[in-house]
């Protein structure tokens, strides 16, 4: 009789961990969708009125639930849509109100907003203010100036903000020339591959640090192709009709494949770019999501 009681709870156990565990998800996922959008996006000051003395631990918590929230989303292949993108450069203005010292925030706009969600104008502006903030710092003035000239490609706007980083303790070496000589670098795909570099050793979250590793390998494989198509040229005489090419003449023994799902393909003066956009395809809803 015990042996069979024995049997009955664990049967009962196990039905409930079945039935329990997904359950218990569904609530981890509803609230980390929920808090993105409660105490973070009140007016900031109310929010620094509420957090007393501790406004800079309430500015860890912050950053770290909406690190957490970008990562469940990036982790899932999901894109955020466009309320959702509001809500997070909400939540890194009323971190940065809270604390303006803090880099965390800056980095983390200046690693997303630009690159997922187009939002070039929002991470300037957050940079911009962290110059304020931060007027020793030579980070803020080194971002400002990669996406002047990598998404803007306006070399002339980038200048003045690169060499005002140069001109900063702790800048890299490479500031102080790149500044003078974008040439020196090859192009837009070069200094992302710089950019990132410079930036990996600084993001110690892993759910952003996958993130920026796997653009790192796009862009290297980017680089890769561009190298080979000049190759081509300077053998040839010409451009190759197509990047079949490249591996039909023996310059390189394949093409590379994009890590977010995408295909490279040949732009008209010979630079490289992906069906992908360098953003993760998004994942496809299973039929249970509409039930």
């Amino acid at each position: 009789m015990k042996s069979k009681g024995a049997w009955t709870l664990f049967l009962l156990a196990a039905t409930a961990t079945v039935f329990c565990v997904p359950l218990a998800y569904q609530l981890q996922l509803r609230y980390q969708r929920e808090t993105i959008s409660h105490f973070g996006l009140l007016p900031s000051p109310l929010v620094r009125l509420l957090t007393l003395e501790f406004k800079g631990v309430t500015a860890d918590y912050l950053l770290l639930k909406t690190i957490s929230y970008i990562g469940y989303k990036l982790l899932e292949k999901e894109r955020l849509d466009e309320k959702e993108w509001e809500q997070v450069i909400a939540m890194l203005d009323r971190i940065t109100d809270l604390d303006p010292k803090f880099w965390d925030p800056y980095l983390l706009a200046a690693m997303t907003l630009p690159w997922d969600a187009g939002k070039l104008d929002e991470a300037n502006r957050l940079l911009k203010k962290a110059t304020r903030a931060r007027p020793e710092d030579f980070r803020p003035w080194y971002l400002l100036g990669f996406n002047a000239f990598f998404f803007e490609k306006n070399a002339k706007k980038a200048a003045p903000y690169l060499r005002r980083a140069a001109s900063l303790p702790g800048g890299p070496d490479f500031l102080k020339g790149l500044a003078a000589r974008f040439s020196y670098y090859g192009g837009e795909t070069d200094l992302g591959i710089l950019y990132l570099k410079s930036i990996l050793p600084q993001t110690t979250d892993k759910a952003l640090r996958r993130h920026l590793t796997k653009r790192l390998a796009a862009l290297t494989a980017m680089q890769t192709l561009e190298r080979a198509v000049k190759a081509f040229q300077a053998k040839h005489g010409r451009l190759p009709k197509d990047l079949d090419e490249l591996t039909r003449y023996g310059i390189i023994e394949r093409i590379p494949s994009d890590p977010y799902g995408g295909r490279f393909y040949m732009l008209p003066n010979g630079r490289i770019y992906t069906t992908s956009k360098l953003v993760q395809k998004q994942k496809q809803a299973s039929p249970q999501a509409d039930e």
